[in-house]
């Protein structure tokens, strides 16, 4: 049998532990952190800048990482200016902990405006009237109704891991630069995974500071959700795949989630591959009218934990709602959706 080849470079070989910065490049260190899930870290970047440090995304907040944080601070960081810190997105692990250092350390935080609205937003309880919008999307989408009324219990994950929405933040705009460290970092603004999700590039040192828009072993989640039911996310992230693969091959990309890697190119190449494969194999089991909940099943299987449920659910939508644009499936108007193959 052949074995399966990665077509990936990881330039970094050492493991780093849980609030213990490593050099990647030169004066930018990965500080790996832990957040509560079965993929249980992410990795934040401290870079070097003007005789302090500006920080990439601040982590999911929890008592264990504001203890790590403070010792980053006052240890590796020598108690050193902190002059900005940035976030790529405003998912709980990337924007827990950023009023935290915004308090503690004083420095700005920037952020596209789209995802500081969206933090905001996400940090707010349901009104009676969301709950009950989102009963409806998952009862349209076909899902069984002891599942409903277990995901109607799991509401408000934000107000653990997010306690404080950032109160003031600056913005990024999209095409735009941010400086660092007298180094001029590329804003590129990108949509899919998050609405307004922010990349860094440093065109002369080809580095890619990528958040979860691509990563080296995981396929970020792209899904509608149930206040915008009717959207196509996954057109925006394959979009957004094509203009990274534009990058230089030699680029070093810092994701968020596991190691380092060189292969930016061949990367969103295998990304695309997977969801047009997942596109076919809802094409084909589409022939015979299905329910949403029945693609969840045919895409991830009937063995989801409830919080995988969820994204499983709003994933098989993007899928879905990109077909139905694309005029390969249509979408019936009954109580619950069925979908079919044209």
């Amino acid at each position: 049998m052949l074995k399966k080849v990665d077509p990936l470079e990881y330039p970094i070989s050492e493991k780093p532990n849980f609030g213990e910065p490593l050099e990647v490049s030169e004066d930018i260190f990965l500080l790996k952190m832990s957040i509560p899930y079965a993929l249980d870290h992410i990795n934040l970047w401290l870079l070097r800048d003007a005789g302090g440090w500006t920080i990439v995304d601040s982590g999911y907040h929890s008592e264990e990482v504001v203890e790590l944080w403070k010792t980053v601070l006052s240890g590796f960081c020598n108690n050193e200016p902190i002059q900005k810190i940035i976030i790529t997105h405003f998912h709980p692990d990337h924007v827990g902990m950023a009023q935290w250092l915004a308090d503690t350390t004083g420095a700005p935080i920037y952020m596209s405006q789209i995802e500081y609205l969206m933090t905001n937003l996400a940090c707010q309880e349901y009104s009676e009237k969301q709950k009950g919008q989102r009963s409806k999307y998952f009862t349209r989408f076909g899902l069984p109704a002891e599942k409903i009324s277990d995901l109607k219990k799991k509401v408000g994950g934000y107000l653990n891991s997010v306690p404080e929405a950032p109160v003031s933040y600056q913005r990024l705009e999209k095409s735009g630069s941010i400086t660092i460290n007298d180094e001029a970092w590329q804003l590129m603004q990108f949509s899919g995974h998050s609405p307004g999700h922010i990349c860094l590039f440093n065109m002369e040192r080809k580095v890619l500071i990528s958040g979860d828009q691509i990563l080296p072993s995981i396929s970020s989640n792209v899904s509608v959700l149930f206040n915008e039911s009717e959207a196509n996310p996954l057109a925006d992230f394959l979009y957004s795949l094509q203009q990274l693969s534009k990058l230089d091959k030699e680029t070093r990309v810092l994701p968020s989630h596991g190691y380092v890697f060189i292969g930016v190119q061949e990367r969103a190449r295998i990304l695309i591959d997977g969801h047009q494969k997942s596109l076919e194999q809802l094409r084909k089991f589409c022939r015979v009218s299905r329910t949403g909940y029945e693609c969840v099943e045919e895409m991830f299987g009937d063995k989801l934990s409830l919080f995988n449920l969820s994204l499983a659910t709003g994933e098989a939508m993007a899928h879905l709602n990109y077909l139905v644009a694309k005029n390969v499936l249509s979408r019936s108007d009954d109580p619950v959706y069925r979908y079919t193959t044209n």
